[in-house]
């Protein structure tokens, strides 16, 4: 009975993990690679060295900076995460995924 119990919770775990990744919204995924780029939509964004937010803040990414997004994490309560590359400051860290915002690229002439 033990095994069933112990089966049960990990395939809970998991499911916890995936769900969220699963029903993100398409406006909320990545677009493909090289098409527009990635800003801070919000006044401000604490660039932090790690995804959990209790880290030390590295940097500060101002309102229109451009950011490269190099990886991303969903916390398992659902809290999305993106590490970015700071084009202004060349700092490398973690910010909360809803302070960015993803511009097209401008139209061609």
């Amino acid at each position: 009975m033990a095994v069933i119990g112990r089966a049960t919770a990990a395939v809970l775990s998991l499911a916890i993990l995936l769900v969220p990744a699963a029903v993100t919204p398409g406006e909320q995924r990545a677009p493909r690679v090289g098409t527009g780029w990635w800003e801070v939509s919000a006044n401000a964004a604490n660039v932090r060295l790690d995804h959990f937010g209790e880290r030390t803040v590295i940097g500060l990414a101002r309102s229109g900076d451009r950011v490269e997004v190099v990886d991303t994490w969903t916390s398992p309560l659902g809290a999305r995460w993106a590490k970015v590359l700071v084009t202004r400051t060349r700092v490398t860290g973690w910010v909360l995924w809803p302070l960015l915002a993803h511009r097209d690229p401008p139209p061609e002439p």
